[in-house]
């Protein structure tokens, strides 16, 4: 926020003064400012609800296995080896000791190659002895292993309901008081859009939730909410000016005006990301995928699901472009006049 407000300004303030730039513009990715989005919101949310429908049976379905150690305790061992790991001769290596159906994660960085291994409390030992007996060839090491309580594990748990909580009401109470009823509404449809899916695309691709899932969703929340504002602030601006048209057309007009900007911003938010998930290692690929999924998904729902949600739910309550100008014309500041 600093570096846009004061760094960023100074910066242009000098190549200007200097008379080193006589003229800024901006790239326009969209040559079209005709598209109807709006129209396009019931495919939309239907293709939306189909996704999070299917995540939702996934994480269903795999119930326990959707969590990591963090959230349901247990014991979490990574051992790494020089040379290509057989997963399915790591499960027979633990069958005589009845933890065949250990969740066993594979991956690899920089020549070598890692498995994490998550059982039950107390049994990393036992693991551990198992499989380097039995795979001897694979000159296995041990990286890592940590231990959590179930009782602990449900207590994070608890608490990350609750900041993603308290997340979601500071964002209504927010746009509420900047905006209006109606657009708090579309924001948070948009942002539980968002989480739902992300959630939903973890659990069909098989990966765990942990801790650092939380703090991924709670980084995503915010990405979504700044990027609908920016169109809402446009659409906002539409409607107090006194533009002609009617509503849809209006909320069009400010989609299409800032499409440009929204695909350029998450695009420079995807290239470091993607980086990290390519070059970040094991630790931070969970992570990165979550943010890339949530800035992916973000970007579409501010397009897509926030504005026609705004639209539908001022019909629904029986207004239209005339009582939207009036309750957001309410809601600008006024000028303090001199006394």
């Amino acid at each position: 926020l600093f570096t846009a407000l004061i760094v960023g300004r100074n910066i242009f303030e000098f190549f200007v003064d200097t008379g080193r730039v006589k003229k800024i513009s901006m790239m326009h990715l969209i040559s079209s400012q005709n598209i109807n989005f709006l129209g396009k919101g019931f495919l939309a949310c239907m293709c939306s609800l189909a996704l999070i429908v299917a995540g939702a049976t996934s994480f269903y379905l795999r119930g326990e296995k959707n969590f990591g150690v963090d959230f349901r305790g247990g014991d979490l061992i990574t051992l790494s080896s020089p040379q290509a790991i057989d997963v399915g001769k790591v499960r027979a290596a633990l069958q005589p000791i009845n933890l065949a159906d250990a969740t066993i994660q594979e991956s690899n960085q920089g020549g070598k190659y890692y498995i994490t291994v998550r059982t039950p409390l107390h049994t990393s030992d036992a693991v551990e002895k198992q499989i380097m007996t039995a795979m001897t060839e694979a000159q296995f090491k041990v990286e890592g292993a940590e231990r959590v309580g179930a009782l602990v594990g449900g207590e994070l748990a608890r608490s990350s309901l609750v900041a993603l909580g308290l997340g979601i009401l500071g964002i209504l109470i927010f746009v509420t008081l900047r905006f209006e009823l109606s657009f708090a509404v579309g924001a948070i449809v948009a942002l539980l859009h968002d989480v739902l899916i992300t959630v939903g695309v973890f659990s069909l691709l098989h990966r765990e939730l942990t801790l650092t899932m939380v703090g991924a969703v709670l980084t995503i929340a915010g990405y979504s909410i700044n990027d609908t504002i920016v169109v809402y602030d446009r659409i906002r601006e539409g409607l107090a000016s006194g533009r002609k048209g009617s509503i849809e057309q209006i909320m069009n007009e400010s989609i299409n005006q800032t499409l440009s900007r929204t695909i350029l911003t998450s695009t420079v938010t995807l290239i470091p990301i993607l980086c990290l998930f390519l070059f970040g290692g094991a630790v931070l690929r969970d992570f990165s995928l979550a943010i890339i999924i949530g800035v992916a998904v973000g970007t579409y729902s501010s397009i897509f699901i926030a504005s026609p949600i705004v639209l539908w739910w001022t019909r629904a309550r029986g207004g239209g472009k005339t009582s939207l100008q009036r309750e957001i014309t309410s809601k600008q500041t006024k000028p303090a006049t001199a006394s």
